[in-house]
């Protein structure tokens, strides 16, 4: 559940509304909110808590998890504390609370930035081509040719 509350009070329906009136008023409120129509940083904020509602909502299995979450007692499990040390609860499924994650959106480099390096590029490549290019193919060495002198030879040796 998100930081604002309950995901029908997000979306501004009753619990008991049907698909229909969740998809309308989601649509409505997107509508109002989407960053693409309204630029302010709270309309993003907004924005992404009525998509995640109605990703909730949306879906019925979801959904029914959801509402089953809401009904349950509110009880917090209560630390168990033994010569001063503190033990975890003994649930199952019981995790400690890790690092909230952090989207970091990167912004692409100016279409200016990107020609110039498109043509730094070009430029490197025809540099190495054309110097490649020059240097003239490197031709096989023929093996060397061994003559036999049989003259050199004692005569018992020759062949």
């Amino acid at each position: 559940m998100d930081a604002s509350g309950c995901y029908y009070t997000v979306l501004g329906v009753d619990s008991s509304a049907d698909d229909a009136a969740i998809r309308l008023a989601y649509r409505k409120l997107m509508r109002r909110y989407h960053p693409d129509v309204n630029r302010a940083e709270e309309a993003a904020a907004q924005a992404q808590s009525i998509n995640e509602a109605y990703a909730c909502l949306k879906d019925p299995d979801e959904r029914a998890a959801y509402d089953r979450q809401r009904e349950a007692p509110r009880s917090r499990p209560r630390p168990n504390f033994t010569a001063g040390q503190w033990s975890p609860p003994r649930g199952a499924g019981w995790q400690p609370p890790g690092p909230k994650a952090t989207i970091i959106e990167i912004e692409s480099p100016p279409h200016k930035i990107r020609a110039s390096i498109l043509i730094l590029a070009l430029i490197v490549t025809f540099i190495i081509f054309a110097a490649t290019s020059a240097i003239p193919p490197i031709e096989p060495v023929p093996p060397p040719t061994v003559t036999i002198d049989s003259k050199a030879m004692p005569a018992g040796e020759a062949g």
